[in-house]
């Protein structure tokens, strides 16, 4: 008579058929890296704000223009031709532009650590939802399984029926049963064409016969030690660190605002009707009066900073928070798994005696459903924690911010994330300065 699977087979979990190929978890997150469009999406934010980098040094820097211009004399019909050329340089502006220039670089670094967040935030989603497809397809094993199951159980009350062993009850309860199962197949297969649809939307491209995924990295097995990886790497605090450091440098050009702009400028003139000359000027301009809008200015830049102290006050909390129902739900699963492993050798035994005894006539056929069942949810339950244990899990590494692709191992190009220091300390000097101010940061 048909058994069902052993529990090992349900740890392995199932795979269900849908192309040729086969689909691991790490080229999942691979295609996750290279395709997701949240990801391109900072990408994109990051290369936006170098360029305010560079727009706010060029303030500091000569500004040269050309002006050309022709005009006709009435009084001789001839046409007089000048041109000149002038260099702008900013020789004072009460610090304002340093400070400006300061805020972008700082910018720049928390728009790089919110890319990190983004990354691990979307290879995150590639891991529930490469979990949950598994999980589904091992589900719908099951319940295509438990019709095999009822339908010999069916064929055995037919028989026992026919030499009066049995009622016509008994029989009509099996085949009820048997409706009900065919019934949770369908929907076990919806389910399943439902997580088929969120890999692709997540993953950007189909899956092929998903692998068994390998072990997850270690896991602390104390929150408290989970919570100091957390503090110091996570780059939603980080990210709330730097945007604190941007509101400052906005503060000290805040400040400069009330002080004098001194612009020094040469400039060089020639043309057919006037001799060829080069003069230089300094302009000092001198805020005197201004209905009180750069006072206002400095005070949104104060609020500024307060805005930014209560963002890093918020996600200090929410990486608490997340972190301690992540490691405790993670601990759950765990201990999930080993329950559940009892309850399906448990139920094994009492379905095996259920079924025995019915032959006897101890037991009723609708002992022995309710028998089946109940291994049944064990079963589903075991798949349930096993998805669950691995989930957690990495929703813990997402929130130690350890969840980078150094750590998974995957083989993609990097964006100057934080795990790529060489490459950052080689080709951008701003790279270099993010290394000593995450630093600096987390030992704060």
């Amino acid at each position: 008579m048909f058994r069902f699977f052993s529990s090992s087979a349900i740890i392995i979990l199932f795979a269900f058929p849908v192309s040729a190929k086969e689909t691991n978890l790490k080229s999942t997150l691979e295609a996750t890296y290279n395709n997701n469009f949240l990801i391109a999406q900072q990408r994109e934010k990051i290369l936006k704000y170098n360029e305010s980098v560079t727009q706010q040094l060029s303030v500091k820097k000569p500004d040269l223009s050309a002006n050309l211009s022709q005009n006709l004399d009435e009084s001789n019909g001839k046409y007089n031709n000048s041109a000149n050329i002038t260099i702008k340089q900013l020789l004072y502006d009460g610090g304002q532009s340093s400070n400006l220039v300061d805020a972008a670089k700082y910018t720049v670094l928390a728009e790089r650590e919110l890319l990190i967040k983004a990354e691990q935030d979307n290879l995150l989603k590639a891991i529930t939802v490469y979990m949950d497809l598994r999980q589904a397809q091992a589900n719908l094993e099951l319940a295509e399984n438990n019709i095999k199951v009822i339908e010999e159980q069916l064929r055995a009350a037919n028989n026992r029926f026919e030499v009066g062993e049995v009622t016509r009850t008994d029989v009509s309860q099996t085949k009820a049963r048997l409706a009900l199962a065919v019934s949770n197949v369908e929907t076990r297969k919806a389910i399943l064409t439902g997580k088929s649809a969120s890999y692709l939307l997540v993953v950007g491209e189909n899956h092929g016969n998903l692998s068994t995924p390998p072990k997850h990295p270690e896991i602390p097995n104390t929150f408290s030690k989970a919570e100091k990886i957390a503090l110091e790497n996570h780059p939603r605090i980080l990210a709330a660190r730097l945007q604190l450091k941007v509101s400052e440098y906005r503060i000290d050009a805040s400040r400069g605002i009330f002080n004098p702009t001194i612009i020094g400028s040469i400039t060089s003139k020639t043309g057919t009707s006037i001799s060829s000359s080069t003069g230089a000027t300094i302009q000092a301009t001198i805020p005197l009066f201004n209905s009180g809008n750069l006072r206002s200015k400095k005070r949104a830049a104060i609020n500024d900073k307060k805005i930014s102290k209560h963002a890093l006050d918020i996600a200090l909390l929410t990486t608490r928070s997340n972190l301690q129902i992540y490691h405790s739900s993670w601990l759950a699963a765990v201990a999930a798994i080993k329950a559940s492993k009892a309850q399906i050798e448990a139920s094994q035994i009492a379905f095996e005696g259920m079924r025995e005894e019915s032959k006897l006539g101890s037991r009723t056929t609708l002992d022995v459903l309710d028998a089946e069942q109940e291994l049944l949810s064990a079963r589903s339950n075991l798949v349930t924690a096993l998805r669950d244990e691995q989930v957690q899990a990495y929703n813990v590494l997402s929130e130690m911010g350890q969840l980078t692709t150094s750590n998974l191992g995957l083989e993609v190009q990097t964006f100057n994330s934080f795990s790529n220091n060489n490459k950052i300390e080689q080709t951008s000097p701003l790279g270099k300065a993010r290394i000593r101010i995450l630093e600096k940061l987390k030992n704060r």
